[in-house]
């Protein structure tokens, strides 16, 4: 998934991240996305972090609050394909594949998650082994049958 040699330019990247070439360059003078190089490249992660941005921005966030939340994701050494990111509009949580969650708007305060798919699918097990068990103890108590008589002919 990660493409780490591949560069772009500024046209491919806005068209690949998912903007125009205008919002591409004040990103880039706002320090939200700043490609390396002369002339500038893009690479996946700033690819990456231009989808980002876009979809933060159309949840209605603020350039700045956009800002500070990628400056924390990044500081922190979070590689934002790795993460969900979430917002209500007004604040912005990471959601790391470990399941910690982060308030990126608060400097990384903790956030309680819990992957109820994982524990409804541990239960599943659990009711299916049961299940199985007890299938097993109640075969234990039933005799088995006899096979039918075979008469001579």
């Amino acid at each position: 998934m990660n493409h780490p040699d591949a560069t772009y330019g500024a046209l491919q990247a806005a068209r690949l991240g998912d903007c125009t070439p205008s919002q591409l360059a004040y990103w880039s003078r706002a320090g939200l996305v700043v490609p390396a190089g002369d002339p500038p490249r893009y690479s996946f992660r700033d690819l990456v972090a231009l989808r980002v941005i876009s979809s933060l921005l159309d949840a209605g966030l603020s350039t700045a609050k956009v800002r500070r939340a990628l400056r924390y994701l990044v500081e922190a050494g979070d590689d934002l394909a790795g993460l969900r990111v979430v917002t209500d509009g007004d604040r912005v949580w990471a959601c790391r594949n470990d399941g910690e969650i982060l308030d990126a708007l608060r400097h990384g305060q903790m956030a309680l998650f819990v992957a109820v798919d994982r524990y409804a699918a541990e239960v599943d097990a659990g009711v299916r082994a049961f299940a199985a068990e007890r299938t097993a103890f109640l075969a234990d108590l039933t005799p088995p049958s006899e096979p039918p008589a075979v008469l001579p002919v």
